[in-house]
Order: C-alpha cells, then structure tokens, then sequence
C-alpha cells in the first residue's frame, strides 16, 4: 500500500487491480466502529450536536479527534474520546482499539500499525429513559 502525497489517498493492490482508500474513509470507519462501545461517551472536541450529525450521515468531518497517521503501508490512529464516568477505563480503551482494529482491517485491508485511545475527560452517562439536559426546551421534553 503506497501513499500519494499529493493527494492524501492509499493506493492498494487488489489483485491485479488497484484502488484507493483516502483518510476520510479511514476515519469514517473509525467513527462507526467507536461509537457502539459501552462506556464511550462522545468524541474529545466534539459536541453532542456534532455526533448526532455523524450519527445521521452528515458529510461534514470533525477531524480533530481522529488522527490518521501513515507510514508505508502502515496506518496508525489516535483517537480521543471522552468516557462514561465509572466506567473500566482500559477495558473501554481496549475494545475501542479491537473494533478500530478489524473494522479498519475488514474494510480495506490495510495494515494497521497502532491504535492509541486518548481518553480527555469523563462524563455521566445519560440515564436510560431520562432525557439529557440538551433535550429539554422551555420545560418540555423534545422527542
């Protein structure tokens, strides 16, 4: 797998064909394998309003709380997040860099060099059947 350097962009065999995986999808793949993980909260840097945008498919990247780094044909993440509050911090880090791991490896078959989890902050975790603050409008809870 070779890097163009104008463009960003893995180029990668597939046989006897080729094809490209640019840092956006690398990203985007990341993104969706984090968000399921029991224990994450959201994305360091990130807002509430953001992550449902993501949720949603928006087409706008917030970047800067995954940065994909490569070398060769090797591809490294970071990753910031913020966790539930209580919750195994390792064992958070550590099943958001197995489902990165295979989601990014599944998908394009890249090799992937390391994955660091950088956990900023803890949160609480919104109570099931309670709405957030964000949710609630002048008094009235907004479904």
């Amino acid at each position: 797998m070779a890097k163009d350097k104008d463009t960003g962009k893995q180029t990668a065999a597939a046989g006897p064909a080729t094809f490209t995986v640019h840092e956006s999808v690398i990203i985007s793949l990341a993104r969706k394998a984090v968000t399921g993980i029991p224990g994450f909260i959201r994305f360091s840097g990130s807002s509430i309003v953001s992550d449902l945008a993501d949720l949603v498919g928006s087409k706008r990247r917030f970047d800067k709380s995954i940065v994909v780094t490569e070398s060769g044909s090797d591809v490294s993440l970071e990753i910031l997040i913020v966790a539930a509050y209580g919750s195994k911090l390792g064992e958070v880090a550590a099943a958001i860099q197995k489902a990165v791991y295979h989601q990014i490896v599944d998908f394009t078959g890249m090799n992937v060099k390391n994955i660091d989890v950088v956990i900023t902050d803890t949160e609480d975790a919104p109570e099931e059947g309670k709405p957030d603050e964000d949710d609630v409008v002048e008094g009235e809870v907004v479904q």
